[in-house]
C-alpha cells in the first residue's frame, strides 16, 4: 500500500481504536437485541501513514448486516 498524500510505503495496517477516557466503547454503534433495544459496538481499526500521520483507511472487519445507530452524540443522550 502506497499513501496518497505523500508517497510513502510505510504503513502501520489494522491499528484498533482505543477507548475513551470515560471508558466507554469507541466504534461504530448498531442497535442489538430485539425487545431491549441494546446498543452494541463495533470494533473500528485504521491504516496510518507514518511519515505524514495521515489515516488511510478506517474499517470493521465485522458483519455490516446490522441496524446501524444513527444519532449523534453518547449514548442514552437525546
Amino acid at each position: 500500500m502506497k499513501c496518497p498524500f505523500c508517497g510513502s510505503e510505510r504503513i502501520e495496517e489494522g491499528i484498533s481504536w482505543g477507548h475513551s477516557a470515560e471508558g466507554g466503547n469507541v466504534g461504530l454503534n448498531f442497535q442489538a437485541g430485539g425487545f431491549l433495544k441494546m446498543i452494541g459496538t463495533v470494533q473500528v481499526y485504521s491504516d496510518l501513514c507514518l511519515d505524514c500521520k495521515a489515516l488511510l483507511k478506517t474499517y470493521i472487519r465485522d458483519d455490516t448486516e446490522r441496524q446501524w445507530h444513527h444519532k449523534p452524540g453518547a449514548l442514552g443522550s437525546k
